[in-house]
């Protein structure tokens, strides 16, 4: 028997892949920018998968055959090869396949064979790679995957999230990433057999090219280089994120993830202001900013569910992310929440719980009279977005998964206010709005805060500013 000294993990992959080594979901979805170290992650945990397995036998798949060649099939080979492993493996590259002296293998399917998808005899693992692979084709491959001699059974995509059309039509998108916040998630698809809910488990993982230690300089600045010559491609192949190329009806459509979005950090120094949306489903929302100047950045959001999604649990929730916060505390908010609420005693309302439940911080209030029309307000952010109306920057963080995803799937409707539209939790049945609560909320302090600048934009639509006595904005501090 010959022994095999495997290195450790973490001098052969990079650090953002390390807890997949352990992962044994069925599907392994590796998506995220260009060069982030993807394909070599897989390459390395098959090849360890197929030394160790009492039964392997994995499917190189792509849309063309021949294109596997010099994609999984070469990077397997030169994982062999650079492990100091190909004394037992056998390569052959017609048919391509890669054979252990164990008996475990690698062999190639292409889409554009579709009969050679069928007749592959007790399979365990596949690999798609780069390509996101018709529906025919991955359910073919997918119920072929059957074998009772496997450790396990687990297919693994390494994918950049570019796809033809809307990837929300896209099958894939869909199955895995439908309804999902976070970038990164272990999560489950249900699927009903002969009556019975049976389910698999999926992980979910995004990474970006600063994640890959070994990546060239060179590459890393061509990658970099789209931030300023093509916004769509900077965010798919930068940012690693499911982007539209065109706004398909969406309320904030001069929204750009790659231009709009970015790594924010909460400063100690500067005034929070935080802003409520008092909907209770499917969460409560405050999000949370800070201003320098004509700069906002949004730092953090809270959406808290039920049983939390009360107004004073949203401020407890805030008091343990800021606990020490002494330099100035701003809320803005729905003004319909000054009115009675029935979830109060009587004479109370939101504001006054969250004045009580804040008043360490000493907070101001900036709550308008009424709520600013969303068609101008909306058109008005869209206008600071795409072309930074009045020197105004508006960032929201990347941590904010909730807020991005409204700036993403809000719709217009079509007297162009937004298309809230309402979806039902299948545990609970209740109906709620799946999108516009926390993009609710930004809209109030981006209104109030910077007033303005919004009245200027109501009264020119223009980025020409129209004095009339004197106008301050209320970010000056």
């Amino acid at each position: 028997m010959i022994k095999v000294v495997w290195p450790k993990w973490r001098k052969i992959i990079n650090e953002k892949f390390i807890g997949l080594t352990k992962c044994v979901d069925r599907y392994v979805v590796l998506y995220g920018s260009r060069g982030s170290g993807k394909s070599d992650y897989i390459a390395k945990q098959l090849v360890y998968n197929c030394l160790t397995h009492n039964y392997f036998k994995c499917i190189l798949y792509r849309k063309r055959y021949n294109a596997i060649l010099e994609s999984s099939y070469e990077n397997i080979r030169q994982t062999i090869i650079t492990l100091g492993l190909q004394e037992l493996f056998i390569f052959r590259a017609n048919p391509m396949r890669i054979m252990c002296i164990n008996g475990n293998k690698f062999i190639a399917r292409g889409g554009d064979d579709p009969g050679s998808l069928k007749s592959i005899k007790d399979p365990t693992c596949v690999w798609y790679e780069e390509d996101i692979p018709e529906e025919e084709d991955f359910a073919t491959i997918t119920l072929t995957l059957r074998s009772n001699k496997a450790d396990v059974l687990q297919e693994y995509f390494s994918i950049n999230p570019e796809i033809e059309g809307d990837f929300e039509d896209s099958w894939f998108w869909k199955r895995f990433f439908k309804g999902q916040d976070q970038l990164s998630y272990r999560t489950t698809i249900e699927i009903e057999v002969e009556g019975k809910p049976f389910e698999f488990s999926v992980t979910v993982h995004h990474s970006v090219y600063q994640d890959n230690r070994w990546l060239p300089l060179a590459v890393k600045a061509a990658i970099e280089a789209y931030k300023t010559t093509n916004t769509y491609l900077y965010s798919v192949y930068a940012k690693g994120l499911w982007t539209r190329k065109q706004t398909g009806g969406n309320f904030y459509k001069l929204f750009s993830r790659a231009r709009d979005t970015g790594e924010t950090a909460y400063n100690p120094a500067l005034a929070l202001h935080i802003s409520f949306d008092f909907n209770v489903n499917p969460y409560m929302t405050c999000t949370i900013w800070q201003i320098a100047g004509k700069r906002a950045e949004q730092i953090d959001e809270i959406c808290l569910p039920s049983p939390d999604n009360r107004t004073e649990s949203v401020c407890r929730e805030f008091e343990r992310r800021y606990p020490a916060h002494a330099a100035g505390l701003f809320i803005y908010g729905d003004p319909s929440g000054m009115q009675e609420d029935t979830r109060s005693e009587k004479g109370h309302n939101d504001y006054v719980v969250i004045l009580r439940c804040l008043a360490k911080y000493r907070p101001g209030m900036r709550v308008a009279n009424a709520h600013p029309a969303v068609v101008m307000r909306g058109n008005w952010i869209n206008e600071v977005f795409a072309h930074n109306f009045a020197g105004l920057t508006f960032v929201i963080g990347d941590n904010c998964s909730k807020t991005i995803s409204d700036y993403m799937y809000l719709k217009e409707a079509s007297d162009g206010t937004k298309a809230k539209t309402k979806v039902m939790d299948k545990q609970t049945g209740v109906k709620y709005e799946q999108y516009g609560h926390t993009s609710d909320a930004n809209d109030y302090f981006m209104c109030y805060a910077f007033n303005a600048e919004y009245t200027d934009y109501q009264k020119t639509g223009k980025g020409v500013k129209v004095t009339v006595g004197k106008q301050t904005s209320k970010n000056s501090y």
